[in-house]
């Protein structure tokens, strides 16, 4: 990706070493102790993406345009976050805190100051993920919030083997589609889990992404029974978006905080499904936490 040539952030302990790279303060490689790789590579041929963040909207938009406060402002898929440089205001051996606020750019698409802190920290076998959103202007900002990490299928020791995601809740949500347009349609389809467990087959992605408007509870396990995966704990993200390219050697589990746009281009930023609405002066945290090498808990 263009960019995020240098200077990437380098986190380590004894357990895992990490790379961050300021483009989009996005998480580039998570390697542990036996030389394991946990995150997706980013092939650009596949798809260049390794776990960007989404910010302040969730996929397209009709017409490439968001609705905000009557006004229509032309803003890419997924936000200004992504493609934005932060900048390094923290760091040491195992932790680093980056920072994005509002320019001319990010103001033609979004038309409002905020401040969004990313922190990275590592502890033991896990990576904590911080987000921090901040209004220091004057009016009430809509905004969603999400993450799209990009993990290996198969994952390291467990090629041949049936990939699996767990929900820590046990629950069986429905899921929405996205249409031919990329726009979220509004039909609940019956779930694809069962006691809480997701069976991975590329043929649950031949209509793109599985989005899960709620119930998915906080906590996931994601890889193959018996065998090292990874824990995810998103307890701040209600949301959850399940994803990868047509045969994609690579599965996105994706908590967020808000839905992407449905087909209506007169549904405003602020009555979207899971906006949230920051008042000024106030900030909301979202965390999401990766453990990696654990096997399934019991």
């Amino acid at each position: 990706m263009p960019g995020i040539d240098a200077p990437m952030i380098s986190l380590r302990n004894d357990t895992l070493a990490v790379e961050i790279a300021p483009l989009g303060a996005e998480l580039q490689s998570v390697r542990d102790a036996q030389s394991r790789d946990w995150l997706w590579s980013g092939d650009p041929a596949i798809w260049a993406g390794r776990s960007p963040l989404l910010f302040p909207v969730i996929g397209k938009h009709p017409g490439g345009q968001v609705l905000i406060d009557g006004a229509r402002y032309p803003i890419r898929s997924h936000g200004v976050a992504r493609t934005a440089r932060f900048q390094t205001v923290a760091q040491d051996a195992i932790s680093c805190t980056l920072r994005l606020t509002d320019d001319d750019g990010t103001r033609a698409a979004y038309p409002f100051a905020f401040i969004l802190d990313m922190s990275y920290r590592l502890e033991g076998a896990s990576l904590a993920m911080t987000a921090r959103v901040a209004n220091p202007g004057a009016a009430p900002m809509p905004f969603c919030f999400g993450y799209h990490p990009g993990f290996p299928w198969p994952l390291p020791e467990s090629a041949g083997l049936a990939h699996r995601i767990h929900l820590g809740n046990g629950a069986n949500p429905g899921h929405q589609r996205l249409d031919a347009e990329g726009l979220r349609a509004p039909d609940l389809h019956p779930t694809a889990f069962v006691n809480g467990v997701l069976t991975l087959d590329h043929q649950l992605f031949a209509d793109d992404a599985l989005i899960i408007p709620g119930g998915a509870g906080s906590q996931a396990w994601y890889g193959a029974d018996g065998r090292p995966g990874i824990a995810l704990g998103f307890a701040d993200l209600p949301q959850l978006g399940i994803w990868t390219k047509p045969n994609g050697p690579f599965i996105c589990i994706e908590p967020w905080h808000g839905l992407t746009s449905p087909a209506d281009p007169d549904e405003p930023l602020d009555r979207r499904a899971g906006a949230i609405l920051l008042a000024p002066g106030e900030e909301r945290s979202f965390t999401l936490t990766a453990t990696f090498g654990v096997e399934r808990p019991a």
